[in-house]
């Protein structure tokens, strides 16, 4: 995910917003960094227009060599939890990327949002909070599906998908406490690399919860069916 999608970010906002380093302004405003990790941060994230074309192809060879293991993680957490012995076909690199091009989507949708609807009414936010809970829940209801090449049901890939959405708005609601410090511990300590390692250790976490939701996934579809014959 580091190296796959922060990239892609990096590009998607250099052409979404002229100013250079707007991500990272926007990062430090967000979680209220401090002045000296403000500019390790900017150093870090750092995405001149001079070189967009490098980045570019920076972004889509990682995608290429990283990202697509991501479908393939997925594939095999389900497919291990539920007993399932899922054949290898050539079409599933084809699926790797499809699952992979949903979440540069996701990020695209996000940084649209950002820059489009900043300083709208509250209510506002909340509205696309709910949007975004949904988007999540069926990427990790379908996602599933089709890397098993439809041996689960959607229904049974549901609760784990509520759980695994649950659990990454979780984390970014105890980021908007969290990650002021967190960062700032890192960054005392490491400098730039702290920030790299911040970030890191932060989408470790994310795709730990992913994980765990996912392995979770047969005792959640077996408690659900329980439950709905009670």
């Amino acid at each position: 995910m580091l190296v796959a999608v922060l990239p892609a970010l990096l590009v998607m906002e250099s052409f979404l917003d002229p100013h250079p380093n707007a991500l990272a302004t926007r990062i430090v405003h967000h979680f209220h960094l401090n002045a000296p990790t403000s500019s390790l941060l900017h150093g870090v994230l750092s995405d001149g227009r001079q070189h967009e074309l490098g980045s570019a192809l920076f972004a889509a060879a990682g995608a290429l060599i990283f990202g697509l293991g991501f479908g393939r993680v997925l594939q095999l957490v389900h497919a291990r939890a539920w007993g399932l012995t899922v054949p290898k076909r050539q079409t599933d690199q084809l699926l790797f990327a499809a699952v992979l091009l949903s979440i540069y989507g996701l990020v695209l949708l996000l940084l649209v949002q950002l820059q489009e609807l900043s300083g709208e009414p509250e209510w506002v936010g909340l509205a696309l909070a709910v949007g975004w809970f949904g988007l999540l829940v069926l990427f990790f209801v379908f996602g599933p599906w089709f890397l098993t090449h439809r041996r689960l049901a959607p229904s049974d890939v549901l609760p784990s998908a509520v759980l695994t959405a649950l659990a990454l708005v979780v984390l970014i609601v105890v980021s908007r406490f969290v990650m002021q410090f967190w960062v700032d511990l890192y960054a005392r300590d490491y400098g730039g690399l702290g920030v790299v390692l911040a970030i890191y250790f932060w989408l470790a976490i994310a795709s730990g919860a992913i994980v765990w939701a996912a392995s979770l996934a047969p005792a959640l579809a077996v408690r659900r069916k329980v439950r709905s014959r009670n």
